[in-house]
């Protein structure tokens, strides 16, 4: 509940919005938490807060592992800071986990992409009337280490134009379920009674073309999650099939390099 008013099931943006407010202020809130009978209230204070959109790990190996939650503005500098020191560490290879990532930041991906790619197109936007906006990384360098982008039913928006443009330049190899199959742009219009509405501009595209509006990102190798693993919130490593997968491909790809 947000203020006492049952939330359960409705759409994300509009429970968000609820808990939004001016900062300094208080909401109530009430959740129900796995393994407590009764719900819990809580009283939160609103502040502005910098989320960790990024986790980093070293694995076995010598294979990096960076999962990006969500595209915001801060996670384009906490993504290279992972970068960097995994690749201080030594990494011969790197899984990107974008997992569950509902997108976000347009600007955040590109940018992102410009350190994983040399000076190219990363995506476009075209509206109603054909009028194109062309996104590019700037480069000069590129990534040079065998990649691996972990995608699943929700990685959208923002997550799938990382991977489409990934895999359009055949620059790591894309593993897991097809991605959720969010094409589109969408602005959000203020109305002067405070109201706003959320209005469909253009259609992305990935860098050959590819609007996938409704039908996502297909992986290069495709792997079920294990169905005991799907209600789990934290899957462990050595569990996470579609990881190993992830794993296997990228330590056969090294030993090729040897």
């Amino acid at each position: 509940k947000v203020e006492g008013e049952e939330v359960t099931g409705k759409d994300l943006t509009e429970v968000v919005s609820k808990m939004k407010g001016k900062e300094g202020t208080k909401v109530n809130i009430t959740i129900i938490r796995e393994g407590v009978d009764d719900p819990i209230d809580f009283t939160i204070v609103r502040q502005k807060i910098n989320i960790p959109t990024i986790e980093h790990k070293m694995l076995d190996n010598d294979i990096g592992y960076i999962q990006i939650l969500e595209f915001d503005e801060i996670t384009v500098s906490q993504f290279n800071s992972a970068v960097n020191e995994l690749e201080k560490m030594g990494i011969k290879g790197l899984v990107i986990d974008v997992r569950d990532n509902p997108g976000g930041s347009l600007d955040s991906v590109v940018n992102i992409l410009d350190r994983l790619l040399p000076k190219c197109l990363v995506v476009y936007t075209e509206d109603k009337n054909k009028e194109r906006e062309n996104r590019y990384a700037k480069g000069p360098d590129k990534f040079d280490k065998p990649l691996v982008v972990l995608i699943n039913g929700k990685s959208a928006s923002a997550s799938e134009i990382f991977a489409g443009a990934i895999q359009d330049y055949k620059t790591g190899t894309i593993v897991g379920t097809t991605s959720f199959g969010k094409g589109i742009v969408q602005q959000v219009i203020p109305l002067t009674d405070g109201t706003a509405v959320k209005l469909t501009v253009s259609k992305y595209y990935t860098p050959k073309g590819r609007n996938i509006h409704g039908t996502g990102i297909v992986p290069d190798v495709e792997v079920e999650l294990a169905d005991e693993l799907k209600q789990m919130v934290t899957i462990p490593t050595e569990k996470d099939n579609q990881l190993q997968k992830a794993i296997e491909i990228l330590k056969e790809q090294i030993d090729n390099i040897k």
